[in-house]
């Protein structure tokens, strides 16, 4: 098995973790994005194009939870003043009443998992995924393919 097996593999186990969590919120990925990006958004507005920036969604995805939640009367759609095809998405009162008990109780799990991972592992952790990720772009900018599947 090669390392980046064993790094996908890695990579799988967090997200099925995570996966795991956001199913303990009674919530799936898409609605948990949703929610937590406005619960966490600055001055509690983001877009739809944030949401799937953040988590690697599609749009038409992210449009749907959307259009849902608003049905629900938990966000509320404004037209932005920069862009007048964007819309400003900001949690109703009934939407923060459930989003941030999911922001809050996702930031305690954080901050206990990180405690019991400890600093130093934490600080080492992010460290080194960084100067991963930099060692890892600039192998992929020197490698040349030869031989591309078309």
């Amino acid at each position: 098995m090669s390392d980046f097996d064993k790094l996908g593999q890695q990579m799988s186990e967090m997200d099925t973790t995570m996966d795991a969590w956001i199913s303990k919120l009674d919530l799936g990925y898409n609605h948990y994005a949703v929610l937590y990006s406005l619960a966490a958004a600055e001055n509690g507005e983001c877009t739809q194009k944030q949401i799937c920036d953040e988590w690697c969604l599609p749009k038409q995805t992210v449009f749907n939870v959307c259009k849902e939640y608003k049905e629900k009367g938990w966000i509320e759609f404004s037209e932005s003043a920069v862009d007048k095809r964007e819309k400003i998405l900001r949690l109703t009162a009934d939407g923060k009443a459930k989003a941030e008990p999911i922001w809050a109780a996702t930031h305690q799990l954080s901050d206990k998992v990180f405690a019991k991972f400890g600093k130093r592992k934490t600080e080492q952790l992010f460290a080194l995924m960084a100067e991963f990720c930099v060692v890892c772009r600039e192998q992929i900018d020197k490698t040349e393919i030869t031989d591309k599947v078309a």
